[in-house]
C-alpha cells in the first residue's frame, strides 16, 4: 500500500509538471502584462517591468503625466512611484491540462496549482483527490501494471497522447519590486522543471528533465544625459538550481524484484527531499552566487513615438555551469496623444512592435521567431478604485491576450494566455499556456 501511494504522488507530478526553461538562457521574468500583448515591451517600458525588459524605462516614470518634468508627454496617465509587495503568477499548458482532464476525469486544478504556488514539489495528496476516473486501476503490486494497462485498452489509448511529452507548469514569485523616477530593485524566484510519462513498449516509465529554480535580486538606474534620450544600468545576482534528469520504471520489479521498485522510489524520494530542504536552504542560497549587467536605451522621436534597444543578461560567470546567451532586443511604440487621458478617467493606449532574441542561436532563424507586436488600453472606470486592462498581439507569430483590472493601487489581478515555439521554424510546435497573475501593493 505505501508502495502504491508513492506512485500515485509520483504520477501526479509527471501528469502536471512543471515550466521547462531551455539551456543556455538566463534568469527571465514573465510579466503577463508584456507576454499578454504580444511580449513587445522594449520600447514602452514605462512601469516596474522596465527592471526585466529595459532599465532605461525607469526614467519614464513620474516624467508621463508630469508636465513638469516633462510637457510634451504631460497628456500621458501619470505615476509616482510602483510598490508591490507581492506578485504570485502560475502558468498551465493548455493543451496538456485539457488531455489530463480528459484522462482523469475532473481533477482538482485548483488544489495542484495552490501545491505549486508554494513549491510543494513532493506531495500532491492522494489520487482519489484528482483524478477519479482512474484511481481503481492501478493494481496494488505495480510489477503487474503492464497486465493493469493491457486489460484498459482505453487508458493505454489516452496516455499515448502524453507519450514522452512534457507536462509543463510554471510559477513565479516576486515578493518585493519598486520603481520610481531613475530606479528601480526587486526580489523575486520562479522554478522550471519538465515531467513526462513514456508508454514504452510493455513496460511503462516515467521521467522528468532537470528541474531548475531562479532566485535573484536585481536593482536599476536609469539617466537622461541629453534631451529625448534614456539610458539604463541594472545589476542583478542570480542563484540557479539545477536537479539532474530522472526515469522511473516500475514495471522493472515483475522481470527484477520489488526491492529494486523500492529503490527507485526511495532514490527519487531522496532527490526531492535534497532540493527542497538542502539547495534551497539560506547556506546554499549564499553559495556560488553570480552576477549580471543589463543596459537599456530609449529615444523619443516624438511625443508619440519612442524606440527602444535593451541588452540583458550579461553574465560575468556561467550559470549553473552554463554560458549563458545575453539578450539583445530592439522595438518601437507609439502612442497616440489624442487617445491618451490623465484626468480622473485615465487612459493610455499603446502599439508596439519589437525584434528580440538576436543573439540567441536557438531559436529560429525565421523572421517571425524573434517578431513580437502588441497593443494595450489601459481605462479608468470608477476613479481612485477601479481600472480595466486589455492587451494582444502576436509573439513569435503566436497569438496572445491578456485582460486585468486594478482595486486602487492594492490589488491587481491579470490573465491571459500567449504561446512559445517548441519546434525548429516558426508554427511548427505550439506550447501554449494559460496563466493568471495576483499582485498586492501601493
Amino acid at each position: 500500500m505505501h508502495k502504491i501511494k508513492l506512485l500515485y504522488k509520483l504520477t501526479f507530478i509527471l501528469l502536471c509538471g512543471f515550466m521547462f526553461a531551455g539551456a543556455a538562457k538566463g534568469p527571465e521574468y514573465r510579466s503577463l502584462r508584456v507576454h499578454g500583448m504580444g511580449g513587445a515591451f522594449i520600447a514602452i517600458a514605462d512601469n516596474k517591468d522596465a527592471l526585466y525588459y529595459n532599465p532605461a524605462g525607469l526614467n519614464l516614470i513620474n516624467r508621463m503625466g508630469n508636465f513638469e518634468k516633462n510637457p510634451d508627454m504631460g497628456y500621458l496617465p501619470q505615476k509616482s512611484f510602483e510598490l508591490r509587495l507581492l506578485t504570485v503568477s502560475a502558468s498551465l499548458p493548455a493543451n496538456e491540462i485539457t488531455n489530463v482532464i480528459k484522462i482523469c476525469g475532473a481533477p482538482t486544478v485548483g488544489k495542484m496549482v495552490n501545491r505549486i504556488i508554494f513549491f510543494d514539489f513532493g506531495y500532491f495528496g492522494d489520487i482519489k483527490d484528482w483524478c477519479p476516473d482512474i484511481k481503481d486501476i492501478f493494481p496494488d503490486d505495480m510489477s503487474e501494471i503492464s497486465d493493469s494497462l493491457n486489460a484498459h485498452k482505453e487508458l493505454a489509448d489516452k496516455l499515448s497522447t502524453l507519450h514522452r511529452r512534457p507536462i509543463e507548469i510554471g510559477t513565479q514569485v516576486s515578493i518585493l519590486e519598486f520603481a520610481m523616477h531613475n530606479f528601480g530593485f526587486s526580489v523575486w524566484a520562479n522554478t522550471s522543471a519538465a515531467p513526462y510519462i513514456d508508454i514504452g513498449v510493455g513496460i511503462p516509465g516515467f521521467g522528468y528533465a532537470p528541474v531548475q529554480a531562479d532566485i535573484v535580486a536585481q536593482t536599476a538606474m536609469a539617466f537622461s544625459p541629453v534631451d529625448n534620450w534614456s539610458v539604463g544600468v541594472g545589476f542583478k545576482t542570480a542563484k540557479r538550481y539545477r536537479e539532474p534528469y530522472f526515469e522511473l520504471w516500475p514495471g522493472l520489479s515483475s522481470s527484477l524484484n520489488d526491492v529494486e521498485y523500492q529503490d527507485q522510489l526511495d532514490t527519487l524520494q531522496e532527490r526531492w527531499d535534497n532540493f527542497k530542504d538542502d539547495s534551497l536552504s539560506f547556506k546554499n542560497i549564499t553559495k556560488n552566487i553570480n552576477f549580471a549587467l543589463d543596459f537599456g536605451v530609449l529615444y523619443q522621436i516624438t511625443r508619440e513615438i519612442r524606440l527602444g534597444a535593451s541588452l540583458r543578461n550579461v553574465f560575468f560567470s556561467k550559470l549553473a555551469g552554463e554560458s549563458i546567451t545575453p539578450n539583445l532586443s530592439i522595438g518601437a511604440m507609439a502612442s497616440p496623444m489624442i487617445l491618451q487621458s490623465n484626468s480622473l478617467w485615465g487612459r493610455k493606449l499603446n502599439f508596439a512592435a519589437d525584434y528580440v532574441d538576436i543573439l540567441d542561436g536557438t531559436v529560429s532563424d525565421m523572421f517571425l521567431a524573434h517578431l513580437n507586436i502588441g497593443a494595450e488600453i489601459e481605462q479608468v472606470i470608477v476613479p481612485f478604485l477601479l481600472k480595466v486592462s486589455l492587451g494582444g498581439g502576436f509573439e513569435s507569430g503566436y497569438y496572445a491576450w491578456n485582460t486585468g483590472f486594478g482595486i486602487g493601487d492594492v490589488v491587481a489581478m491579470r490573465f491571459g494566455s500567449y504561446a512559445e515555439e517548441r519546434g525548429t521554424r516558426t508554427g511548427q510546435k505550439e506550447h501554449r499556456f494559460w496563466t493568471g497573475e495576483v499582485s498586492v501593493g501601493f
